[in-house]
């Protein structure tokens, strides 16, 4: 009980409505969900220091994957207020304003800017438990998460507390230290009776 603002290793399980407790299904959710960052699509980041720009190959099978287009990957830029304009497979920002070390601060910024899925959610693992089929995650955002389409936000959970009684409510909190302590000691081979737990 350490009661850390975020969780070494935060995690979410992503349950669904019925329509989308399908392979198919699960997995076009797990494809938008992960969060896709510009180092990922893109073979390399060049420092044009003598034009003050930087230059990005962008892998096109990379962005393939993601089922989105080059267009869409400038116009996510826009929407960050980066200025990008795209030749020949080559996307260009134009920072002229900037000194050296403003731009080497900005290439870092454009790395890590997110291009699609929702944000903290790193890694993405669809696992079917008998009858239904689950999302286990690396990172976590529940906000985001149960207002997206097809999820059941009544069985979806996360081992962020601080994100539980800020999105849900205290006694959400309550329960998921609950049930958090629950798998730990379980997974020690200990049985303890729920009741303690609630006392401590």
């Amino acid at each position: 009980f350490d009661a850390r603002k975020k969780p070494s290793r935060p995690v979410m399980e992503i349950y669904f409505e019925k329509e989308f407790n399908n392979e198919e299904g699960v997995k076009t959710i797990a494809e938008k969900i992960k969060s896709v960052k510009l180092k990922d699509i893109v073979s390399s980041i060049t420092v044009n220091f003598g034009d003050k720009k930087l230059e990005m190959v962008v892998d096109k099978i990379a962005v393939k994957t993601l089922h989105s287009s080059i267009e869409t990957v400038i116009k996510r830029l826009a929407e960050k207020n980066f200025i990008a304009k795209l030749n020949d497979g080559i996307i260009t920002v134009r920072a002229e304003k900037l000194n050296f070390k403003e731009l080497y601060k900005l290439k870092e910024k454009l790395k890590e800017t997110i291009i699609s899925g929702i944000q903290g959610i790193e890694q993405v693992l669809p696992v079917k438990r008998e009858n239904e089929y689950v999302i286990l995650t690396s990172g976590s955002n529940l906000k985001d998460i149960l207002n997206f389409k097809g999820v059941n936000a009544n069985k979806t959970t996360t081992n962020d507390i601080f994100e539980v009684g800020q999105i849900l409510g205290i006694e959400a909190a309550r329960e998921a230290i609950i049930t958090e302590t629950q798998k730990v000691i379980e997974s020690q081979g200990l049985d303890i009776d729920k009741r303690h737990l609630k006392l401590v």
